[in-house]
């Protein structure tokens, strides 16, 4: 290799490491509501449903007798479950579906994080919309997919002519895609929001400490304050 060789290829570095740079930007970019949906995934799993499953299978002690249930990981199965049907479903969607999808992900984590008194029922809110969403996604794919393979031809027998299948055609997938672009775009996620910020707020919060959970205030109870 010449001097000129290895200084042309030194002179290329920068302009490699840049390309591969927005190479990166680039892919994470087109994959960030998906890791955004992920990683609070992997946050609800790690430590809200463990803590919910450590609660589920103990019971309050006095004085540190007693002694706790084995614990049961179903919540982080079922977070598993869903984050798993909701990457399925997103896979290969334009937005604004995948960013929505990241936002039921991030509030949902962010309210059972900020309402520990109502861990329960907000899981169960934030887990079961999700899924509902995405279930809902998945099936808009399947009809959009099973639409755009009928063929005019096979409905000429039943409307008469081979155009005035088409325009049937045409027009009733033209009305099921504007109520299925309404339905994912607007209706579940707007009902999906509203609904968690209702549930938020249906329970007052305690005016001791507003971050306590109920596994709290059952082991002040029973302790009796160390008493």
């Amino acid at each position: 290799m010449t001097f000129d060789q290895i200084n042309l290829f030194l002179l290329d570095i920068p302009v490699y490491a840049a390309n591969g740079l927005l190479w990166m930007l680039y892919t994470l970019t087109g994959s960030l509501a998906a890791l955004v949906a992920v990683g609070s995934a992997v946050i609800l799993a790690l430590v809200v449903d463990s803590a919910v499953q450590k609660l589920a299978g103990s019971r309050p002690r006095r004085q540190g007798r007693g002694e706790s249930l084995p614990v049961a990981y179903t919540a982080q199965i079922i977070t598993g479950i869903v984050i798993a049907l909701w990457l399925g479903a997103q896979w290969g969607m334009g937005a604004p579906v995948p960013w929505i999808g990241a936002a039921m992900w991030l509030t949902g984590l962010l309210a059972v994080l900020v309402s520990p008194a109502q861990r329960f029922n907000l899981l169960h809110f934030v887990k079961s919309g999700i899924a509902v969403y995405a279930l809902a996604v998945i099936g808009s794919r399947v009809y959009l997919n099973m639409a755009s393979q009928v063929s005019p031809d096979q409905w000429a027998a039943l409307v008469g002519t081979a155009q005035s299948a088409a325009n049937v055609v045409a027009s009733t997938r033209g009305n099921v895609t504007t109520i299925i672009t309404w339905g994912l775009w607007l209706v579940i996620p707007l009902g999906y929001f509203s609904m968690l910020v209702q549930k938020l707020f249906l329970n007052p919060v305690s005016l001791i400490n507003p971050l306590s959970s109920y596994e709290d205030m059952l082991i002040l109870l029973r302790d009796r304050g160390g008493r």
